[in-house]
């Protein structure tokens, strides 16, 4: 629509000194004819209106301009009425017609009565077709007619085009080709989707708007999202199983330990894990000289003389037996 606007461009100057040119000779015209007719219709007249006969053509004539000119108005402002112009064909008709009885069934005055008012009629209507074409292009409502090569190449498709044409007011041949271009590519992505029973098996809405041809730009959108190829899924590695929980070992019940004799004592080895950083070196000392003294070993491990002894003498006490 918007190119059919700009398309109303203002006359160039040769146009406008043309159309007046046209006007000037329209006007000649219809001087022309209204004076020759005045006088036939006139005594055509005179049996009925006797000394008032001439009241008859100059009113026909009057008649005539002026539902032209309001009809010529009205379609210069985009508001045709069609009774005007009818009506004035059928004043120019009636004039023809007691023109033509004027001649007395004389065929050449016949053709010299009618030809005046059919100039006039034609004249009346190319002026009528460039005002109504104009103003129509300029509101948008002009509807560019289908070149008769498609009609008779293909008659059936070029039918349903202008018929979607008329019904959905487009006034464009291109872009009607257009649509009709994009609706055939839609249907055949459909038919190839889902096969040639694609009207049952598609959704509704979707086979409505390509059926009557509206609303394509949603009508397309749809069928593109309906047939795309769906993406493959993406196989996910296994999630990675997590080891079960170790139970902690459980700790062998302490072995009773066996009675020694004193001699025995010295070689006994307490446990390092239970025991503290002084009885380790302690036992270590022990088991390379047994019989080391309370002093010398508190000297090696640097603590005073009284816990050296004291340390030696628990490491050196016998275990205590279990009866059993």
């Amino acid at each position: 629509m918007d190119e059919q606007r700009a398309a109303a461009v203002p006359l160039t100057r040769a146009q406008r000194v043309l159309a007046g040119v046209g006007g000037l000779f329209f006007a000649g015209l219809a001087g022309l004819g209204g004076y020759g007719s005045f006088a036939s219709v006139r005594d055509v007249a005179e049996p009925w209106f006797g000394g008032q006969a001439w009241i008859v053509p100059a009113g026909v004539d009057l008649g005539i301009l002026a539902l032209v000119s309001v009809a010529l108005l009205l379609e210069w402002l985009a508001m045709p009425m069609p009774a005007l112009r009818w009506m004035a064909f059928a004043f120019t008709a009636a004039t023809v017609w007691l023109n033509v009885s004027a001649a007395h069934g004389d065929p050449t005055g016949m053709v010299m009565h009618a030809a005046m008012p059919v100039l006039f009629i034609t004249f009346i209507e190319a002026v009528r077709h460039a005002i109504r074409r104009r103003a129509g292009i300029a509101a948008g409502t002009v509807r560019e007619g289908v070149p008769l090569a498609r009609w008779l190449l293909a008659p059936f498709s070029t039918f349903r085009l202008w018929r979607r044409m008329v019904l959905w007011q487009i006034t464009s041949y291109p872009h009607a080709l257009t649509a009709e271009q994009r609706r055939r590519h839609a249907l055949a992505l459909l038919d190839d989707h889902y096969g040639r029973r694609w009207r049952s098996r598609a959704p509704a809405d979707v086979v409505w708007m390509l059926t009557d041809g509206v609303m394509l730009d949603q009508a397309l959108a749809r069928v593109t999202e309906l047939t795309a190829p769906k993406p493959e899924p993406v196989e996910e590695p296994p999630p990675a199983t997590t080891p079960a929980p170790r139970k902690p070992a459980q700790k062998a019940p302490p072995q009773k330990a066996p009675s020694e004799t004193p001699q025995e004592a010295p070689a006994r080895k307490a446990p390092r894990g239970v025991a503290t950083d002084n009885e380790a070196r302690a036992l270590t000392i022990l088991d390379a000289e047994p019989g080391i003294t309370g002093a010398e070993l508190a000297r090696r491990l640097d603590i005073s003389s009284r816990q050296g002894q004291r340390l030696l003498s628990r490491l050196n006490r016998p275990a205590p037996t279990h009866s059993s």
